[in-house]
Formats: structure tokens, C-alpha cells, sequence
């Protein structure tokens, strides 16, 4: 989704850098994501597409074995809401990817063009589109108000990538007001509809990218620690494990819906090699930073 302020980081292109003084939100965060780490994996691989309704299209292919996964990601811009049918390629040129390390809930950017790696809690990796806004309220000051969750067991999914499903669907509404330099703007209601396919039996290794581009549609939502709260506990309550799928549609005041999804597309047991899952030596390690261009 392309939009004007809030909407300034997108999901197909991060570059975001937090600062050392996140620190302490990075403990808490990683403590919240503890609970949610898996202990056990079997080894595995798959490929996902990330698509919104203004053109923008990611592909990823995600490799696990033990407590690592490893995401490379890929990027194509369709051209065609803007009346022509070509589409732009934007790989990883840069062969920058990303670990996660389920033991200590730690998310690794792997730079070799700089020889760097950026390192972040898991849970602030996950949310890192709203902990930026935050960042920025010297200049511009947002509220959320007025917020309430409504979850639902919806029923049979059908098969994602082979796997059957179960369908669970969460609705968020809240009003937002935004101020820039201390002068108030309109509040808006904003109404977010996430429907999640999970699977029945078969379990998945959690994918942060996967929660980041679900939670970027509804990143104003995530200044609110209350509501963020409430959603967890909400999701947590509908169902357990992760998505195999999840289309996600906001609907802001006076505003056409937008609409983004994110899918497995296939699925293999095949084991990756090991050399995947091994960190490089010799690179300049930064901590709380993220700087990963999709």
C-alpha cells in the first residue's frame, strides 16, 4: 500500500534504522516474544507471496532446520494500475538475508556487500513499521481511540499449498488522529479485517517477515499498547500456531478499502543445507538496526 504519512513505510521497502536508546523496548519485546517461540522444528522449506492491491508483489523463499530460519526475499512492481502491463524486477541484488534464531528470539540481517549484520528482538523486528511512527513524535503526534477487537472461528479454509485449513477472521476498529507540528487533523475511523488460514494438523514455523507485512496495514494501531495487548490475547484465544495464509483489508474513513495478502505457495520437507543457517564471520555486528532494502 502506497499512502502519504502514515502509510511512509511500506512493507516492500524497508530501511529503517533504530537507534540505540531502543534498547529497553527491545527487552520487553523480547520477552513477549519468548512465549510465542517454537521448540521444537522439523526441518523444512517453502516460498511465499506478499501482494497488494496497488501492484506490488514479494516473493520469499523461507529454509528452517532446528531453532534457525533463514528468509531471502525478491521484489516485483506491476505496472499495470497505471495503464500499462509491464512489470518491474527488483532482486536482492545485494544478497542481504535474514536469520532468525527461535533459541534467543533474535532476528539477524545479513549484509555481505557491507559485511554487516543488523540484530533486533524478534518482536520488535515483527512491529518495526509502528515502533518507527513512534519515533517520529516530535513532528507528528498520533492518537488512537475508541479501539475494539472482534474475533471469529470462521470454518474449513480449504488447502493452502496442499494443507487443510481452518479459517479464523479478526476485526479491528479504531479512530485515529494525527497532528503534525501540534496542529490536530480530522479523527478517522479505521475498520481492519484479517482473515488467517491455519493449518489443521501440520504445524509452521513463526515467519516475522509474514507478521510484519499482516501488522503494516494496521501499523498506526500498534502506538496503542492496550490495544496491541488485546489483539495478541485475541489471536492467541482464536487459534494456536501460524498462518499459512492471511488477506488483510483496511478501510479507513472516507478512503476506498485497500487490500494486501500474504501466502504459502508451496511446501516441502526437504532438508537445507546447514550451511544456510551458519552466520558469516568477520562482520561488524550492530545492534537494535535495521537497514534491509527489499
Amino acid at each position: 500500500m502506497r499512502r502519504a504519512l502514515p502509510f511512509l513505510f511500506p512493507a516492500a521497502l524497508l530501511s529503517l534504522v533504530i537507534p540505540a536508546h531502543a534498547s529497553a523496548q527491545s527487552a520487553t519485546a523480547t520477552r513477549a516474544a519468548a512465549a510465542l517461540a517454537p521448540r521444537t522444528m522439523a526441518a523444512g522449506r517453502y516460498e511465499f507471496t506478499s501482494t497488494e492491491d496497488d501492484g506490488d508483489v514479494q516473493v520469499g523463499a523461507v529454509a528452517w532446520s532446528g531453532q534457525v530460519l533463514r528468509i531471502d526475499m525478491d521484489r516485483t512492481r506491476s505496472r499495470a494500475r497505471r495503464g500499462a502491463s509491464a512489470s518491474v524486477g527488483t532482486r536482492n541484488r545485494r544478497g542481504e538475508y535474514i536469520l532468525v534464531d527461535f533459541a534467543s528470539n533474535t532476528v539477524r540481517t545479513v549484509k555481505p556487500g557491507a559485511r554487516e549484520i543488523s540484530e533486533l528482538p524478534l518482536a520488535t523486528f515483527e512491529q518495526i513499521i509502528g515502533k518507527a511512527l513512534g519515533m517520529v513524535g516530535s513532528v507528528v503526534q498520533m492518537q488512537v481511540r475508541d479501539a475494539g477487537i472482534l474475533a471469529n472461528d470462521v470454518g474449513p479454509g480449504g488447502l493452502v499449498a496442499g494443507v487443510r485449513t481452518q479459517q479464523f477472521r479478526i476485526i479491528e476498529e479504531y479512530n485515529v488522529r494525527i497532528g503534525v507540528f501540534g496542529m490536530n487533523a480530522e479523527e478517522k475511523h479505521h475498520r481492519v479485517v484479517t482473515d488467517y488460514w491455519v493449518p489443521v494438523e501440520a504445524g509452521m514455523p513463526r515467519n516475522p517477515m509474514f507478521e510484519l507485512m499482516m501488522r503494516s496495514n494496521s501499523a498506526l494501531a500498534q502506538q496503542d499498547a492496550t490495544h496491541q495487548a488485546n489483539l495478541s490475547r485475541a489471536r492467541s484465544a482464536l487459534f494456536r500456531g501460524y498462518p499459512l495464509k492471511a488477506v488483510v483489508t483496511v478501510t479507513e474513513a472516507g478512503e476506498t478499502p485497500k487490500r494486501a495478502s500474504v501466502e504459502v505457495m508451496s511446501l516441502s520437507p526437504a532438508v537445507p543445507d546447514a550451511a544456510l543457517f551458519v552466520l558469516p564471520t568477520g562482520y561488524t555486528v550492530k545492534k537494535n538496526d535495521l537497514t534491509f532494502s527489499l
